[in-house]
């Protein structure tokens, strides 16, 4: 049995090529310097190419490590082939997938419009979706692989004004968990990180620094997630140690919410 599993075992992180979307801001950019600071490979995939390029090259001077940048709208099926198809020629595959991209639109149900929903759904599920049917097409010959999909509180529980969204992330975690059972038995593995509401720039954007701290305030830890806290449990889920969570959820909330099933 320990040979069976040394051999499906995840590489080390300092080996792993890593993809990271949404890497040029908020989760995904602390997702991806997290990444590098364990020395993997990190692959920074973002329709703003330059911000992901700022972020690559402060990677590269603070770690050492090796980095490429990919400009690609995840909302677009091509572009998600087209950004693996750019992983296998510059790294023959990818070990370790984080699904950070996602937008957080504001608006009552009676006000989402059938744009704006397609215009979430597109992006937070079906974008997931394509990443991850492309990333377990490959990780399945390789007898390894990790995917760490980004849910929300709010697929969870019901918050005003984000049903387009809330379904984007409830959908994500059930099609998380099929996922997981799928691939099981071939060494990969499937996992959701949860955040509670999380100290980025875009999070709290329409909203004063007096709001942010109220909102803060109100929240069970007394303040907000921060993004370190949820990159670093990307990184545990995509590392060695994580070798027995498959199709789990990690709550990094504080305990601001407890979802259960």
């Amino acid at each position: 049995m320990a040979n069976d599993r040394a051999l499906t075992r995840q590489p080390a992180l300092s080996e792993q090529t890593v993809l990271v979307t949404g890497a040029a801001s908020g989760i995904g950019r602390t997702t991806a310097l997290a990444f590098g600071a364990a020395g993997s490979r990190v692959v920074l995939a973002d329709i703003d190419e330059e911000g992901a390029d700022r972020i690559a090259r402060q990677i590269e001077d603070r770690f050492g490590a090796e980095t490429l940048v990919h400009q690609a709208n995840l909302s677009d099926g091509d572009a998600v082939d087209g950004l693996y198809a750019a992983v296998d020629a510059a790294y023959g595959g990818v070990d370790s997938v984080a699904n950070v991209a996602a937008i957080y639109p504001n608006a009552l149900t009676v006000d989402t419009t059938d744009e704006l929903w397609d215009r979430v759904l597109t992006l937070n599920l079906r974008g997931v979706f394509q990443s991850c049917r492309a990333a377990l097409q490959r990780m399945v010959g390789e007898g390894h692989g990790s995917i760490v999909n980004i849910a929300s509180g709010a697929a969870f529980k019901g918050l005003s004004g984000l049903s387009a969204y809330s379904a984007s992330k409830g959908g994500l975690v059930a099609m998380s968990r099929v996922m997981a059972v799928e691939v099981a038995r071939q060494g990969v593995r499937v996992n959701v990180v949860s955040p509670g509401p999380t100290n980025t720039e875009g999070a709290f954007l329409r909203r004063s620094a007096e709001e942010s701290a109220a909102f803060a305030e109100r929240t069970i830890p007394g303040r907000l997630t921060e993004p370190e806290e949820v990159a670093e449990a990307i990184v545990f889920l995509c590392s060695p140690a994580a070798s027995g969570l498959n199709g789990a959820i990690l709550n990094v909330n504080g305990g601001d919410y407890q979802p259960t099933g």
